[in-house]
């Protein structure tokens, strides 16, 4: 399991920002290491939250707003799924797997899925978050999901088939932020491709050229530019995959 990398280019093309920001797991537009630390949903049972309810911590560095945006954002999966995010507040009990939201000058991310095996001791499942982040429940929500499974919408394995990626407008180096995955380690959920999933990339990610989109839609076979991505909140698509994966 690697931290995914998604940039924030996915939010900042979106939202007309022009700076960028870690967010596929989210990688800054000037890592040098991008390529090397990339990698629908997670197939493997044991990759999933044993339980659907999950506990979470709240960094202390965050202002009451932040706090309140994370709990906020939470909700969603409370009122739509099976899922249920109880926040702890006493101390953590010994061995207690639980995700953590905290504070980064620099970075938004978190790993994709549940590892049964704390990191260095830790029962903590770290979400990361700047600032910018913490002000956009969406971008919230979009950590979250990959923290219970789900990759980015463009990278699955049958996206060939509904998109194509304009790889010479695209830098060498984040290439491989462009790779379907795999479809023995993923799953779709049979759910149709779904170009308003929070997950999705706009249409203008890592471009070279900011004026031309670096995925551009198929209709009928042919590549057709359109909007794609938002940073609003989970799409019914989104949802319904978490629902498929953990409240049956």
């Amino acid at each position: 399991m690697c931290w995914l990398l998604l940039s924030l280019v996915a939010v900042a093309a979106a939202q007309g920002f022009d700076y960028f920001e870690n967010y596929y797991n989210e990688i800054d537009i000037e890592d040098e290491q991008a390529e090397a630390k990339t990698r629908n949903a997670l197939q493997s049972p044991l990759q999933r939250w044993p339980n659907p309810k999950l506990y979470y911590r709240i960094s202390s560095e965050y202002s009451d707003e932040e706090a309140q945006n994370v709990r906020s954002a939470l909700k969603t999966f409370d009122e739509q799924t099976c899922i249920n995010f109880e926040e702890l507040t006493e101390p953590i009990p010994s061995g207690q797997r639980y995700v953590y939201y905290k504070k980064s000058p620099q970075m938004c991310g978190t790993r994709v899925g549940y590892n049964p095996i704390p990191l260095f001791g830790s029962g903590s499942h770290d979400v990361l978050l700047t600032e910018h982040c913490l002000s956009k429940p969406g971008i919230i929500q979009h950590e979250t999901l990959h923290v219970l499974g789900l990759y980015h919408e463009q990278s699955r394995a049958d996206r060939d088939m509904f998109v194509v990626i304009d790889y010479d407008n695209i830098p060498r180096k984040y290439w491989s932020q462009f790779m379907a995955m795999s479809d023995k380690s993923t799953t779709t959920f049979n759910v149709p491709y779904d170009f308003e999933s929070v997950m999705h990339y706009p249409k203008n990610a890592f471009a070279k050229d900011r004026n031309k989109p670096t995925i551009r839609a198929l209709v009928n076979g042919e590549p057709v530019e359109r909007e794609m991505g938002q940073v609003l909140g989970p799409s019914e698509g989104d949802l319904t995959k978490i629902r498929l994966m953990y409240c049956n």
